[in-house]
């Protein structure tokens, strides 16, 4: 899987959009998956440090012992100009050194707790979408995916 930075280099006009709708709403939907199986749905805040996703989880959060047990992840930012959208998907693991945790600390812009988990979100695919012709007979979305090779 790739890091952000690798995903960035390889797709660059999708990644500069979903870096657009990152910097725009500091909010995306993070999916993961439950133990039963099914999704579940929260509202986070994406962290770009050193050429890799992260995200601070509280450590009462479920999303924490769902990334545990099953890596799986899907990240859709809010939607930007002309309905812009962004996904992510791929697999996370919780990241404990302290250089990271100091680094995802600083680039945060927002507080970092010590007692957070700390999760990288490597990147196995991305789309974005936006729409042309917006209230015209032949509005069409227009969509590009990325997959790592």
């Amino acid at each position: 899987m790739a890091t952000w930075a690798e995903f960035a280099a390889a797709a660059p006009a999708i990644a500069a959009l979903g870096l657009k709708q990152f910097e725009k709403f500091h909010i995306v939907y993070l999916a993961t998956v439950r133990e039963d199986g099914s999704p579940r749905v929260h509202p986070v805040s994406p962290i770009i440090a050193d050429g890799r996703l992260f995200v601070a989880t509280p450590p009462t959060s479920p999303k924490r012992l769902d990334l545990l047990r099953d890596g799986r992840y899907v990240i859709h930012a809010l939607p930007g100009k002309d309905d812009a959208e962004f996904l992510v998907r791929g697999r996370a693991q919780r990241v404990t050194d302290d250089d990271t945790r100091a680094s995802v600390s600083e680039a945060a812009g927002h507080t970092v707790h010590h007692h957070d988990w700390i999760f990288e979100y490597d990147i196995q695919e991305a789309m974005m979408a936006y729409w042309e012709n917006v209230g015209q007979p032949d509005t069409r979305p227009v969509r590009e995916f990325w997959r790592e090779a």
